[in-house]
């Protein structure tokens, strides 16, 4: 059978070395998290652009509603013989193309709310993937920290069974004292 000193430091290193994988492997799970929100920031930025090409889309093609408009009623009033130049004619184009330049501008205002929404998902994502790297190091760290505790408190019990003469085990004496012999 081992010595009391034997046994504790293997404990001890048994301990240390759980302590230290532990440490590793929830690095290892924060590092991960942090690949999936980076994954996630990039995917956000992508629907920002795509946001945006939209949005640019969508104001050209009403941009073309508008002149087919417009081109409309020129033609209707100069077909029926109105002078363009002047009065109501030039109050139903001006009003035209005013609405629609409402129209684009509202296009605009709800495309780059949805760029900005984009946009501070991508923030968040980025946020949070430098926050689970950090964790990740701080993981390491304490697994570190805790495996060398656990190492100077098995050596320091080992050491203290030594100077206390219970370094050697017999089959009447216990980590808790001397059995009586029977």
């Amino acid at each position: 059978m081992c010595d009391p000193v034997s046994l504790a430091v293997a404990a001890t290193v048994v301990s240390t070395v759980g302590s230290v994988s532990a440490g590793i492997g929830q690095a290892q799970q924060y590092r991960y998290q942090a690949q999936i929100a980076d994954q996630n920031a990039r995917l956000a930025n992508d629907q920002a652009r795509d946001s945006i090409d939209n949005t640019n889309l969508e104001a050209q093609r009403r941009y073309r509603e508008l002149a087919q408009m417009k081109g409309a009623q020129t033609a209707a009033m100069a077909a029926n013989g109105v002078d363009l130049n002047f009065g109501s004619p030039v109050a139903i184009q001006k009003d035209t193309a005013m609405i629609g330049a409402e129209d684009v501008g509202q296009i605009y205002k709800g495309g780059n709310e949805r760029t900005r929404g984009f946009d501070i998902n991508a923030f968040n994502y980025r946020s949070q993937a430098s926050a689970n790297r950090a964790q990740a190091s701080g993981a390491l760290m304490k697994g570190i920290f805790e495996g060398l505790s656990t190492a100077l408190g098995g050596a320091s019990q080992a050491t203290g069974m030594k100077k206390s003469g219970t370094d050697k085990w017999t089959p009447s004496s216990t980590p808790f004292g001397t059995l009586p012999m029977t």
